[in-house]
């Protein structure tokens, strides 16, 4: 019902370099991060831009009162949780159905959610059954209904910024004053109280995270995760744009060492 990655053989792995060294996992990452803007025409400066604007948000805001130290200090929280949990860890993508996740449940699986995704906990006989397995939610502040669910639930939220969701941000900030927050960008500099995984979709994104705090490719289960479909949980979009970026998403997760996506 639901897919488990695996390791990619070594002669299947696309040859990164740069000059004659090969590149490691988080420098391949931030290389598609680059191939991705390039092909959609979009700016480094701005995604750098609006990623610099979130932290002095979140961090001068008096609504906000936060620090970095608390940026930090709920993303090793995330990862402490992540690590204590014996079972897998499912990400809960947008095109994810009731049965994924009732097996998921069934299977002892903790859940990171990929922004409005959540929502389909509605749908369980008792919501709270799966909000209660819930580690985290990964977002770009466009996730609807789902979002709001994960914000009443009090859900721990790694916010990401990009160069053209300021807007939405500005919007969600306010929202999310009494949560603990941690916050991702996706630009090749060391920002303070940032993190960079890797990963372009809120769903392979919180794959890159999930990876990048230890977790094996092999106790990673992905629910509604498909680059065929655009998912009824999927942020407004349009359909045909939506598609050519879950074609990068693919790329992402086979790259971490997935198979099996359609």
């Amino acid at each position: 019902m639901f897919r488990t990655g695996r390791v990619l053989e070594r002669s299947r792995q696309p040859n990164f370099m740069i000059g004659d060294r090969h590149l490691t996992m988080d420098e391949r990452l931030i290389q598609i991060q680059d191939d991705i803007r390039s092909e959609f025409g979009w700016s480094l400066d701005k995604d750098l831009y609006v990623a610099k604007w979130l932290v002095d948000e979140l961090v001068s805001s008096a609504s906000q009162s936060r620090s970095l130290v608390d940026l930090n200090k709920t993303w090793d929280s995330i990862r402490r949780e992540l690590l204590s949990h014996s079972g897998s860890i499912a990400i809960v993508g947008a095109a994810v159905e009731i049965e994924e996740i009732k097996d998921a449940i069934r299977q002892g699986c903790r859940f990171i959610v990929a922004d409005g995704s959540g929502e389909i906990f509605s749908h369980l006989e008792d919501p709270k059954e799966g909000w209660d397995s819930v580690i985290g939610v990964v977002s770009d502040g466009d996730g609807g209904t789902g979002l709001s669910l994960s914000i009443e639930n009090n859900i721990p939220m790694i916010i990401h910024a990009h160069g053209d969701n300021q807007d939405s941000l500005r919007h969600l900030i306010p929202r999310v004053s009494g949560l603990p927050i941690s916050i991702t960008h996706q630009t090749p500099f060391s920002i303070d109280g940032m993190v960079n995984p890797g990963g372009f979709t809120d769903g392979d994104r919180a794959v890159c995270i999930v990876v990048s705090m230890g977790i094996s490719v092999s106790n990673i289960v992905l629910l509604g995760t498909r680059s065929d479909v655009v998912g009824r949980f999927s942020g407004t979009t349009e359909p045909e744009r939506k598609l050519l970026k879950l074609r990068w998403m693919k790329r992402i997760l086979e790259e971490l060492g997935f198979s099996g996506i359609i």
